[in-house]
């Protein structure tokens, strides 16, 4: 499905101010910097140091290439040779594609993935961890499916680790409300700040390009929101074509 420019420029703003609202303010920089790396393909040297900087390249590529599967495919693969890039940063990435072009499913997307991941064998250094991450991503369906609270969604016979998985769930859980996604994902492993910072990014993200929109956002702070307003409109016009868009203006 074609979207309307207007559109998917809301995606793109909604998907950068989830982050910003997301991430720890020292982060906000690096972030941005980031961000134009990928758009403007520069990621051969790019040394990625945690997981967040992981996070918010899967993202930022996921977006960019939306109209492309295979090109997102391409570039994770290409940076798995020097850095910790795995095929959950693939899943998360396909997640916001498909929300840009405005076919994802919440009901069947783990079902879509699994089915052509399955098919695939390459998307991870170590084949054990490509089964092992489409067992989890099923656990996880089962999750959402029975209505599985989230503490035991992530104790026990379900055991989500974290990453992807509690993004997935946290998302597809409630894929109504980008606030309610975000609060609860906030709230996991709320004594692993990195592990709940990652899981909160994602879910956000995703669940921001699904809805295009982040709700009521006058609780929000006016500068975080300009901020992210700012940054999708320029991304949105350097994808768009204008390559005049001064990134670091």
């Amino acid at each position: 499905m074609l979207l309307t420019p207007i559109s998917l420029k809301s995606r793109f703003r909604a998907v950068w101010t989830s982050l910003l609202l997301s991430v720890p303010i020292d982060f906000v920089d690096r972030l941005e910097e980031l961000t134009k790396l990928v758009f403007t393909d520069s990621l051969n040297n790019l040394r990625i140091v945690d997981d967040l900087e992981i996070t918010v390249v899967a993202i930022a590529i996921g977006v960019y290439w939306h109209q492309d599967l295979q090109q997102i495919r391409t570039r994770l693969l290409d940076l798995q040779s020097h850095s910790q890039i795995d095929i959950q940063e693939i899943i998360l990435a396909y997640a916001i594609a498909l929300a840009c072009r405005h076919e994802l499913k919440p009901k069947s997307f783990i079902s879509q993935i699994c089915y052509d991941f399955e098919k695939r064998r390459s998307l991870s250094p170590d084949p054990q961890t490509q089964t092992d991450c489409l067992y989890k991503l099923r656990l996880t369906q089962r999750c959402v499916d029975q209505g599985v609270s989230a503490i035991t969604a992530h104790q026990g016979k379900y055991g989500l680790s974290g990453g992807i998985y509690s993004s997935l769930y946290y998302f597809l859980s409630t894929p109504h409300s980008w606030q309610i996604v975000s609060d609860r994902a906030h709230y996991f492993l709320a004594s692993e700040s990195l592990a709940s910072t990652q899981v909160t990014m994602q879910a956000g993200a995703i669940a921001a390009a699904y809805l295009g929109e982040l709700g009521n956002s006058d609780k929000f702070a006016y500068a975080i929101l300009s901020r992210g307003e700012r940054l999708g409109d320029r991304l949105w016009l350097e994808w768009a074509g204008v390559f005049d868009v001064k990134l670091d203006s």
